[in-house]
């Protein structure tokens, strides 16, 4: 009965997500460049409800299906989180660069080695 109720839930973000996304079709190109943060947030958010995941409780995934829209109290969840998203990609672009620089001045050393 739990693993059901999880795909319901699931399946019900799903559906709203494709809702949220045929509604997309009617907007400008601009306008849907304009909601391209909210469209990654709610694909990234679905995943957290992926049925096999036990992240949440039962009683945590019933509150949620019970909403009208639970991929909109999701995504206004995230707007109204204090986390900070650029902290993580300033950290992920931080490690990413260190990696580069790291790499290059390896080259650079075999590079000098094979000149003398």
């Amino acid at each position: 009965m739990e693993d059901k109720i999880r795909q319901e839930l699931y399946d019900k973000l799903e559906n709203e997500l494709s809702s949220y996304k045929k509604e997309l079709e009617s907007l400008t190109a601009k306008e849907i460049i304009d909601k391209s943060y909210e469209t990654a947030i709610k694909e990234e958010v679905i995943f957290l409800f992926y049925p096999e995941s036990k992240q949440f409780d039962i009683d945590e995934i019933k509150a949620l299906k019970n909403e009208r829209n639970s991929l909109e109290t999701l995504y206004q969840g995230w707007m109204d989180c204090d986390m900070n998203i650029c902290e993580l990609i300033e950290d992920s672009a931080r490690d990413t660069v260190e990696d580069l620089a790291r790499d290059f001045k390896e080259k650079q050393a075999k590079k000098k080695d094979k000149e003398r």
